[in-house]
């Protein structure tokens, strides 16, 4: 990641990649390559108004059935994509995807957008949704920077 050099420009704040999981795949061969993206950003408090931490989702359509029911995001302690579901741990944050008639949203609190024991930079971070057979894993990957 930090390796070698890019002409691409630094966006500032955090960037999540999810891909979906594995039982998504399997459900909908349909979203195979697709993606989402979630923009954490601390600087432009303009927008929205409070101090929170600001969240952009952005790549898969409002019409997408599995964002349709309820739908929460949680960053997790560890940055392990092969991390057990079975294996219960307490989050580092978690927040709901609310309506998704917006794709920007502001978090109740500012998190800190940068690497060691209260940063995100690193960690794991799911969109979960709920199924008959409790919270379901629609897509994972790991914080990076923007």
């Amino acid at each position: 990641m930090c390796n070698g050099s890019s002409t691409r420009m630094s966006q500032g704040g955090s960037i999540a990649v999810l891909r979906p999981s594995r039982e998504m795949r399997e459900a909908s061969p349909d979203q195979q390559d697709s993606e989402v993206r979630l923009l954490f950003s601390n600087g432009s408090r303009t927008l929205l108004g409070s101090a929170g931490t600001q969240v952009e989702l952005q790549g898969w359509d409002e019409t997408n059935k599995i964002l349709q029911r309820r739908s929460w995001v949680v960053i997790h302690r560890d940055g392990d994509l092969n991390a057990s579901e079975a294996r219960p741990a307490i989050p580092f944050f978690s927040f709901d995807l609310g309506s998704r008639d917006a794709c920007i949203m502001e978090l109740p609190e500012t998190l800190n957008l940068g690497v060691g024991d209260t940063g995100i930079i690193g960690r794991r971070v799911s969109v979960m949704t709920g199924s008959t057979r409790g919270p379901l894993t629609v897509a994972e990957g790991i914080i990076g920077w923007n």
